[in-house]
């Protein structure tokens, strides 16, 4: 018994070990010639970094000698950052989310326990801004992108003028894709992308923002709700650490549309109180080139953006943001600089946040 378990088990190690060689040995062909084996070519890189953040502010006044409006505000933002590398190209994916709301006191009721009555709600910041950018490497420090971008609302966003509230925006309208093909200069706190070849796609998709009568610059006759335009697109970007734990943000976009000129005529002559038609009367009946001058001046759309941030910890920053917007089609709400029907936005904002980070780099 025992010389037939010896037997087995010397049986079972040659053939491991016979199996072991047949592994390890390079095969051979037919010919005789030794294959190489291939060498397993390394694959690319993802590092991918979420950060939500939370900010929440409450005030109650009753019988205050200072007065004040009471309210309860809440912001939420969530920036997430996916990046793809491999050894000629990249692949970034941007996401950069923002929702807030506030419920204030303007009548000054209270409830049965004396707290003010919050009903009023109103939003104070709301975003949805998605980005994709394919880069291959040219000569250093150029590449050669392509990118889609994709810009609307969560929300019902209204103007208050006098007491009235008016309905000027929701989810998709207006929205905003934009896909563009050009180049890029890209250095390690900064990147600069030109494009020649852009497609910047309007939608407007809520009747109501229609009835009211933000037109986003589409030619509703007819029934139509999407304004497809091409033309040119620069976009400028930084980030950097200018002190110890202090970050300052910046993005410049301009876009200028080749079909402007010629679709301003035919708002003009279809509906000559909408707001992309000719602002200069006779512009309907100036030169071709007078008129791409003109559009060039007036109608390239500008979006400035800059941020502050000072991190107190990897979990709580205090920051101060502005932005800055110049949008042709879009009639004021308000006097900016004493004009009130300008085509300048502005916001700004300052705060403290609470921040949750999820920095997951992998390799696959």
């Amino acid at each position: 018994m025992k010389n037939k378990a010896l037997f087995v088990l010397c049986l079972l190690l040659g053939l491991g070990g016979h199996a072991t060689m047949a592994q390890t040995e390079p095969s051979t062909t037919a010919e005789g010639d030794t294959a190489v084996a291939e060498t397993k070519k390394p694959r690319g890189t993802w590092t991918t970094n979420s950060t939500p953040a939370l900010k929440v502010d409450q005030s109650n006044y009753q019988n205050w000698s200072a007065t004040g409006i009471s309210q309860i505000s809440m912001l939420g933002t969530f920036d997430g950052a996916y990046r793809y590398t491999a050894e000629k190209f990249t692949w970034d994916n941007i996401v950069n989310l923002a929702l807030g709301l506030n419920w204030q006191d303007l009548d000054g009721d209270t409830t049965k326990h004396g707290l003010a009555r919050l009903e009023s709600r109103r939003k104070n910041e709301d975003k949805i801004d998605i980005t994709s950018t394919f880069s291959m490497k040219l000569k250093d420090p150029w590449n050669l992108n392509a990118s889609a971008n994709f810009k609307t609302q969560f929300y019902e966003g209204y103007s208050y003028k006098e007491g009235d509230t008016l309905l000027i925006s929701n989810f998709m309208a207006p929205a905003y894709l934009t896909t563009s093909l050009g180049f890029e200069c890209k250095k390690e706190f900064w990147n600069v992308s030109l494009s020649f070849l852009t497609g910047k796609t309007t939608f407007l998709l809520d009747e109501r923002v229609i009835d009211n009568g933000q037109l986003y610059g589409v030619d509703t006759t007819g029934g139509c709700r999407i304004y497809a335009g091409l033309g040119s697109y620069v976009k400028f970007y930084y980030k950097k650490d200018i002190a110890k734990n202090l970050n300052l943000y910046a993005r410049v976009e301009a876009f200028y549309d080749y079909r402007k000129p010629t679709y301003h005529d035919k708002i003009t002559e279809q509906n000559p109180d909408n707001f992309g038609a000719w602002k200069d009367p006779d512009m309907l009946h100036a030169s071709s080139l007078s008129r791409i001058g003109y559009t060039m001046l007036h109608d390239t759309d500008i979006d400035f953006e800059c941020k502050l941030e000072y991190r107190f910890s990897s979990w709580l920053a205090c920051y101060a943001a502005l932005r800055l917007k110049y949008d042709s089609d879009f009639a004021g709400t308000w006097r900016f600089l004493g004009n009130p029907t300008s085509s300048w936005q502005l916001y700004q904002g300052a705060g403290v946040q609470i921040y949750f980070n999820w920095k997951t780099p992998k390799t696959t």
